[in-house]
């Protein structure tokens, strides 16, 4: 408790500020000589409690208590009378004073004067806390009703009564933008956290070309996918400018969290009558980030789309080239084939999507040899679902040409007995490097492969994917090693390629359902048991 004495009398001050203190040697005591300096504390200081004579040089304790009133600071305010002043003290009561003392002082009644006056502050702070919690939720629960409001009315959904309560929000009067920002997550991050964090962010982006602003977030996506509306009152051309600048700024800010993409919805002459269309419009075109230009923003206007779905590919053409001996002419020309048909980037996505399915179950089926039944099937699962789940035009390019290197390899299955030795060969080559830190592409280039064949390549021909033999290899090293009770933990776990001795013992215990130290200890007991 901060407490501050006013008196011109020193000996009274003194003496007041010892009795105080040896009541409550916490508090923390101030003194002032007059009512002008005693002020200048209050708005410096801040205290608690003011202990004032009635009578002060250059005014007495109602002008002191009228001044106060004009202050920030309302401390509780102690009238110190004498007897033949009570009169006034009760005055200075009814004028905001909160309680008086009469001289001379007993230190009981200052004591219990002390212990009202911090059970009443200790109160106040409680229903201050209380207030604030409920203007929070108050504001919190209005807030949440406004984005319900605004998100049934980008959809249409608006009752009458509804469209009245939203006519009193002046801000969406004017012209502005609807943008969708849809933020694609690594897999394991926290999606919650990173949705408040974008919210917060875009409504920086707003405050600094918008005018008002909202931020709105959509549900019922996948768990690695955020979207969010902005809905942005703007003025000028130039706060569409700056829009751009900053959209663009937090996609590189955030380049390492996720991929992030905005469309942008224009209402040229009103929100509140144009905002559903221009929702309408930024999802429209929104679709087109398949392309993934290098700008992360698209604007309504900005992009042009072909209305025609174009010529079909000529299949028969690629399953001509993939009779080759080599499988580069047939990824050439469907390469060619799908960057002629996605018209620089405004054929609509989903028309390119369905050349893709249409030209996967077309070589499928028009194959003048027979395929392998694995391979048949990769290319209609391909087709039905893969191909619909690809986001860009890179990830479809690379889904078609992992089919193709397949079917080529399952068209030319006469080299059987070859393939069959080099995939041993590979086997064998990762298990003599199952120490060091290979990768797939480390060793699709040590035997001449395409990375993304020979991922499908290997699992065809061994019935087991790169990283599965890798694995097995390194597990069953680690096994035997752990036998060999000199070697410690960390050696086991880099003698088998592993530089993070707590993930390998992760990746051990997964694989045998035992610890290392665990392992080594069943060994060892083992051998015990099996000595003569």
């Amino acid at each position: 408790m901060k407490i501050l004495i006013v008196d011109d009398e020193a000996r009274h001050r003194r003496g007041m500020k010892h009795l105080i203190c040896s009541l409550r040697p916490d508090c923390q005591v101030m003194e002032a000589c007059d009512g002008e300096s005693a002020l200048q504390l209050i708005r410096d200081a801040r205290p608690d409690v003011v202990l004032t004579d009635i009578l002060m040089p250059k005014m007495d304790g109602l002008a002191f208590l009228r001044l106060l009133e004009d202050e920030s600071a309302k401390p509780k305010v102690v009238m110190i009378s004498a007897y033949d002043r009570f009169e006034y003290a009760q005055t200075a009561i009814r004028h905001g004073a909160y309680d008086y003392l009469l001289k001379p002082v007993d230190a009981d009644k200052v004591e219990q004067l002390l212990d009202r006056i911090d059970e009443l502050i200790r109160e106040e702070a409680r229903e201050q806390l209380e207030s604030e919690a409920m203007r929070r939720q108050l504001s919190e629960a209005s807030e949440a009703q406004l984005r319900r409001l605004l998100l049934s009315w980008l959809h249409d959904r608006l009752g009458e009564s509804a469209r009245q309560a939203l006519e009193q929000h002046a801000w969406l009067q004017g012209g502005g933008a609807v943008v969708l920002t849809g933020l694609y997550l690594p897999q394991g991050s926290d999606r919650d956290a990173a949705a408040i964090a974008l919210s917060t962010a875009l409504a920086r982006v707003g405050a600094a070309c918008s005018s008002a602003c909202a931020i709105l977030p959509l549900t019922g996506l996948d768990g690695s996918v955020i979207e969010l509306v902005s809905l942005m009152a703007l003025e000028t051309a130039d706060d569409l400018t700056e829009l751009r600048r900053g959209l663009e700024a937090l996609g590189r800010d955030w380049s390492e969290r996720g991929e992030m993409r905005h469309s942008v919805g224009l209402a040229a002459g009103s929100l509140r009558e144009e905002g559903p269309e221009a929702y309408r419009q930024a999802r429209a075109i929104s679709v087109y980030h398949f392309y993934a230009r290098a700008s992360t923003v698209l604007v309504q206007g900005e992009v042009s789309s072909q209305s025609d779905k174009g010529a079909p590919i000529d299949g028969e053409a690629l399953l001509e080239s993939l009779q080759e001996r080599t499988s580069d002419h047939a990824l050439r020309l469907c390469a060619t084939a799908f960057e002629q048909l996605s018209a620089q980037g405004r054929r609509a996505p989903a028309d390119l999507k369905e050349h893709a399915a249409l030209l996967l179950m077309k070589i499928k089926s028009r194959s003048r040899e027979p395929v392998d039944r694995q391979v048949g099937d990769a290319l209609s699962q391909a087709a039905v679902s893969e191909v619909p789940a690809c986001r860009t035009f890179a990830e479809l390019m690379a889904l078609l040409e992992a089919q193709l290197l397949a079917l080529h390899e399952a068209l030319h299955a006469g080299r059987g007995e070859r393939e069959q030795a080099l995939a041993a060969e590979c086997v064998k080559w990762i298990e003599a490097h199952r120490s060091e830190p290979i990768t797939l592409e480390q060793t699709a280039e040590r035997f001449f492969f395409n990375p993304s064949y020979f991922s499908t390549w290997i699992k065809q021909h061994t019935g087991r994917t790169f990283t599965e033999h890798l694995l097995e290899a390194r597990m069953t090293r680690a096994a035997g090693l752990l036998a060999d009770s000199r070697l410690k933990i960390y050696e086991v776990a880099a003698a088998c390629g592993y530089t993070d001795t707590k993930y390998f013992c992760r990746v051990f215990k997964k694989r045998y359902g035992l610890s290392p130290e665990g392992h080594r200890h069943a060994a060892l007991l083992q051998g015990r048991e099996e000595q003569p």
